[in-house]
């Protein structure tokens, strides 16, 4: 008989997993963004912001230190064609999992009728890039300037492939050969796979391995979910999830969520916790940022919004907004704005708060102002 689960403590379960109940310990950062499926990086301050709201004692030069340093993390592109944050060593399961999604679907812009062919960018660029990249990491711009040279008076056809929205960069990363190196201020910086991360192989599995990896990796975090979940996540085609599904099937229990539609599973290893959760314990405020990895897990958000409200987070064009969680719900919006000495955070909460909420999350507003270095808060509610 599948068991059917009360909304309310699908919520706390997810909370618990994103370490947005209680906080992991400062030493586990490769842990935390193993857990939630790595950090959305497309937004330069997300990473940091994500990681504020889920580690204790948590400062901005420990995510530099593990990315580009100790380099346990790697930033890559992956889920969706978007960039992220994830552990190094999952960077097999990750890339053999998604690549040949990119080509055949998501990448399939780099196909136009004006651009090189796919087999004119393999035997062409690809070459040339790696030689260019062969000393030390560069800029796009500084990239761009060293290999349309060596193309010899073939480069026209290329130039646009080196512009800001990824283009040749973002498919040499699917395949494997590029990931980002510490950026240079603002601007993002490129280096050889083989020289950032010499033992990391990427063919240690197979796409079909990959994928069963990644789906158990998801539902780790992001459990009970349905296949839609994981399609919209991953990016995946549905029959692939599905047959990924199937062949873990042994590990997995189908549950149902009260009052929503669909099929539901989770890692058997992980009922226990989702029963014995107290939901009883007050969740802490959190101030999340844009594009969160809470957010985007789920086709279906009511585990951690109310219908009425989605809108007002979830925008056109793709945008996610920053967002109060408050009980493992979504209860408003945030911004900030920061001068020399002071940051102004503002709320506007989709209902009045009471009082004990609106106080701890100014509590919170309190110590993201110290993360970012500033003494003097000015706190607003809309």
């Amino acid at each position: 008989m599948i068991r059917e689960i009360p909304l309310k403590r699908v919520s706390r379960f997810y909370c618990l997993k994103h370490h947005l109940l209680r906080k992991a310990k400062k030493n586990d950062i490769e842990k935390v963004v193993s857990d939630i499926c790595g950090l959305h990086a497309q937004a330069a301050q997300t990473p940091y912001f994500s990681l504020w709201n889920r580690i204790e004692e948590f400062e901005r030069n420990m995510l530099d230190e593990a990315l580009y340093k100790a380099k346990k993390l790697v930033k890559v592109w992956c889920m969706r064609g978007t960039l992220h944050i994830i552990p190094s060593n999952d960077l097999a399961i990750y890339n053999r999992a998604l690549r040949r999604m990119w080509f055949e679907h998501h990448g399939r812009y780099m196909n136009a009728p004006d651009m090189p062919s796919k087999e004119e960018r393999k035997n062409i660029i690809y070459p040339k890039i790696l030689e260019a990249l062969s000393d030390k990491p560069l800029k796009r711009k500084e990239l761009k300037t060293k290999v349309l040279p060596l193309l010899k008076g073939k480069s026209k056809p290329y130039e646009r492939l080196f512009s800001a929205w990824g283009g040749i960069l973002k498919e040499t990363g699917y395949e494997g050969l590029t990931v980002h190196a510490q950026p240079w201020g603002a601007e993002a910086c490129f280096i050889r796979l083989d020289k950032w991360l010499p033992n990391v192989d990427l063919d240690i599995m197979d796409e079909d391995e990959a994928k069963e990896k990644l789906l158990i990796k998801y539902l780790n975090g992001y459990g009970p979910a349905s296949v839609q979940d994981f399609v919209l996540w991953s990016g995946l085609m549905a029959g692939e999830a599905r047959e990924a599904l199937h062949n873990v099937a042994s590990e997995l229990e189908e549950l149902k969520i009260e009052g929503v539609n669909g099929q539901f599973w989770m890692l058997k290893k992980d009922c226990q916790t989702l029963m014995r959760m107290d939901l009883d314990e007050k969740s802490p405020a959190r101030l999340l940022p844009k594009f969160d990895s809470f957010g985007l897990g789920h086709k279906d958000r009511t585990r951690i919004i109310r219908k009425e409200f989605m809108k007002q987070v979830f925008r056109k064009a793709g945008d996610i907004v920053a967002t109060v969680l408050i009980n493992d719900s979504i209860v408003g919006t945030w911004r900030h704005k920061k001068t020399k000495n002071s940051i102004t955070v503002s709320i506007s909460p989709f209902q009045k708060l009471d009082k004990e909420d609106l106080k701890e999350i100014k509590l919170t507003a309190e110590d993201f102002s110290r993360f970012i270095g500033v003494s003097k808060l000015k706190f607003e509610v809309d």
